[in-house]
């Protein structure tokens, strides 16, 4: 991020302001059963079921040296934007938006399956490209009283210019 120079004219994300925090504390949670919502409609076991790198760890409670089933690092990611609505941030669409860069950092050991969590964004840093205007998301992940930092996520969200209506004709103004 160091070496981003500063965006020109934002349209899509010009309501966002690097320092900008989410609206509220979320809390979160991933129970093996658990949907998890309408970008990764799916559960912990269904994810179990699918995945070629598995450990007992991630469900047996008794192989987990911690005495209790853990997130699959694949699926913190999955939990960490379980609640990204909550944050609120005034993003414009409709537009296509993707998942560009993902920094993923556990601080105090891995995150249990059925654990309370609450989750705290900020906004990193702003950019465009030819195509594309981004901005990145930090997120903290604190234990469940919100007090001891668990993880962090860097989350570089990329929207298409030209997927949103009338992109060409308000830039040319």
């Amino acid at each position: 991020m160091a070496a981003l120079r500063p965006p020109g004219r934002l349209l899509i994300l010009e309501d966002l302001k690097v320092g900008m925090t989410g609206a509220k504390d979320e809390r979160v949670r991933m129970d093996a059963d658990q949907n998890m919502g309408a970008l990764y409609p799916f559960s912990l076991n269904q994810k179990l079921a699918a995945i070629t790198e598995t450990s007992p760890w991630y469900s047996d409670a008794a192989a987990s040296p911690w005495g209790r089933a853990i997130i699959p690092f694949e699926m913190l990611s999955v939990l960490f934007e379980y609640s990204s609505r909550e944050a609120a941030f005034p993003v414009k669409g409709p537009a296509v938006g993707l998942f560009a860069d993902q920094e993923i950092r556990l601080i105090d050991g891995p995150l249990f399956v059925g654990e309370d969590y609450v989750l705290r964004r900020e906004i990193a840093a702003l950019a465009e490209s030819k195509r594309t205007e981004s901005y990145w998301v930090r997120t903290r992940v604190f234990d469940a009283r919100g007090e001891t930092q668990v993880a962090e996520m860097l989350l570089n969200h990329a929207t298409l210019k030209h997927s949103y209506a009338g992109y060409a004709d308000a830039t040319d103004a």
